[in-house]
């Protein structure tokens, strides 16, 4: 049997990422283990990790689908070539309370590991969609301009006191679009 359209496989997974999320909400990743979440879920270790390595992978699981759940509400991608600064004021603002915030970002790693992953995890669901436009050649190339461009931008969202320093982190970040990508953005 296909473990994708397995109703029991379905069911299991969701009841661990509940009440793995309802455990990320008291405590931090790093203190939550696969016994107490097992537990808790009412399966055994064994079915943990049937469907997980570790709790990390299941971390990553659950950040990529809420960062994806988030991003599909956005419709603004053309303006990353259209119109950068619009592309970088309207995510800095569909951030604000989001899987993209500060907030997001702390209830999960505390560690800068832990950041530079969540980093990767909005990065890469950013790229995949600047991708999607076809205005671009998807190679290694653009890979690294565009995680760089996304990572300062995470970096952005993430800094204190954003508003008071929007207009010049966001000014380096559409310079960043421009430079990189200079036959493409208008």
């Amino acid at each position: 049997m296909d473990k994708k359209t397995d109703l029991r496989v379905i069911k299991t997974k969701k009841r661990i990422k509940q009440v793995f999320l309802e455990l990320i909400g008291k405590k931090e990743l790093k203190k939550i283990t696969v016994t107490e979440l097992a537990r808790l879920a009412e399966i055994n270790k064994g079915t943990f990790y049937l469907h997980y390595k570790d709790i990390y992978e299941l971390y990553s699981e659950v950040t990529r689908e809420r960062i994806n759940d988030a991003l599909d509400d956005i419709s603004f991608y053309n303006e990353f070539f259209d119109d950068p600064e619009a592309f970088v004021y309207h995510l800095y603002r569909a951030a604000g309370a989001e899987i993209l915030s500060p907030r997001a970002i702390e209830n999960g790693f505390q560690a800068d590991s832990g950041t530079q992953l969540h980093f990767r995890l909005i990065g890469d669901a950013l790229r995949e969609r600047i991708y999607l436009l076809g205005r671009i050649e998807r190679n290694e190339q653009n890979d690294i301009k565009l995680d760089y461009i996304f990572f300062n931008l995470c970096f952005f969202l993430r800094t204190e006191n954003a508003e008071k320093k929007y207009p010049i982190l966001s000014e380096l970040i559409v310079s960043d679009i421009r430079t990189a990508f200079p036959e493409t953005v208008k």
